[in-house]
């Protein structure tokens, strides 16, 4: 658990650290990992966004686990590293972070993107698994039933699907990729009980389960 916790500060460092410093030298405002198996992970809200001109709080420790799976499972991954005044996950037009992961999935012929979002703890969910309906996975629920089955095992109590955030529009990352790239696109909205650095239990429960249901499906997606 101590080096869980260990990896987790040294990921928020690395996002948080010197944010100013990379703006100013123009940097892109994201970071990719490459990855061996058809699978990306995302995580647009790991540092704080701009939306219709107001500043919205990072989703903690959206980022470190993003980087610990890929790390893991040899995912790829893609995650903001400072605030360049967007928001990929609702800005529609010329958002480079959406232009860019559309053009890695597309180039290295991925199959499945998992995006990850925090929710509030007071949502009635742990998790809350967005696909249109079924839609944004082309009605493959063997899926997110997986993903679900792997979720339950591991004792994330209270998994639901397409609840409360759907990812049905197309200014939502998934909505995006799925609409110009047509591969299954999953939303995770992850209640603070399995993210925050102060639930390391949480971390590592959805870290498993997350680990296991991509071994398991990577072969057959």
């Amino acid at each position: 658990m101590e080096k869980l916790k260990q990896q987790i500060e040294l990921y928020n460092k690395e996002i948080f650290d010197n944010e100013q410093k990379r703006a100013e030298r123009k940097e892109k405002s994201f970071k990719i990992i490459n990855g061996s198996i058809p699978i990306i992970l995302s995580a647009p809200h790991c540092v704080n966004q701009t939306r219709q001109g107001k500043i919205k709080q990072a989703e903690g420790e959206t980022g470190a686990i993003v980087q610990i799976l890929a790390k893991l499972t040899n995912c790829y991954a893609i995650y903001k590293t400072y605030n360049n005044n967007d928001d990929a996950n609702y800005d529609v037009v010329e958002n480079l972070y959406k232009e860019e992961l559309k053009d890695i999935i597309i180039k290295n012929n991925l199959k499945l993107l998992i995006d990850f979002h925090g929710a509030k703890n007071e949502n009635e969910f742990d998790i809350d698994i967005g696909t249109d309906n079924g839609i944004n996975i082309r009605q493959n629920y063997n899926v997110v039933e997986e993903l679900k089955k792997c979720l339950e095992d591991n004792g994330v109590e209270t998994v639901k699907l397409n609840e409360k955030f759907k990812a049905s529009t197309y200014r939502t990352i998934c909505k995006y990729i799925f609409e110009t790239t047509n591969i299954m696109c999953i939303q995770l909205e992850i209640s603070g009980r399995y993210r925050y650095i102060e639930s390391l239990q949480g971390i590592e429960k959805l870290i498993k389960s997350l680990n296991n249901f991509i071994n398991n499906i990577k072969e057959k997606i």
